[in-house]
């Protein structure tokens, strides 16, 4: 049986998602602006549920990636898997960070 030498298209899937949350979370709220232009719940508590998704996508797409990884073949292979696992931990402190501007922009 062979390992897979490249990404499956749920683990592409699910590092896309994280970044695309966190996108989202920045147009509602208009870039952390403190009179943002939608409503009060379109622009704090909405973007906080998404942050929270971004980070728990982020988690479980990290734990894919690691599974996914070959134990055995050649580190170009491996270097894929290693760059998505980045990505993925990136995106988890960008979750973290973007959560504590909501709340110290919004709550405090």
């Amino acid at each position: 049986m062979q390992e897979r030498a490249a990404p499956s298209a749920v683990l592409i899937a699910l590092t896309l998602l994280p970044l695309a949350l966190l996108v989202a979370v920045w147009l509602l709220t208009g870039g952390f602006s403190e009179k943002p232009p939608l409503s009060p719940f379109y622009s704090k508590i909405l973007p906080l549920a998404l942050v929270a998704v971004a980070a728990i996508a982020s988690i479980f797409a990290y734990s894919l990636a690691r599974d996914e990884e070959p134990e055995w073949g050649t580190s170009a292979q491996r270097v894929v898997f290693k760059a998505i696992e980045g990505a993925l931990l990136a995106y988890l402190l960008l979750s973290a960070i973007f959560a504590a501007l909501l709340l110290l922009t919004y709550f405090l």
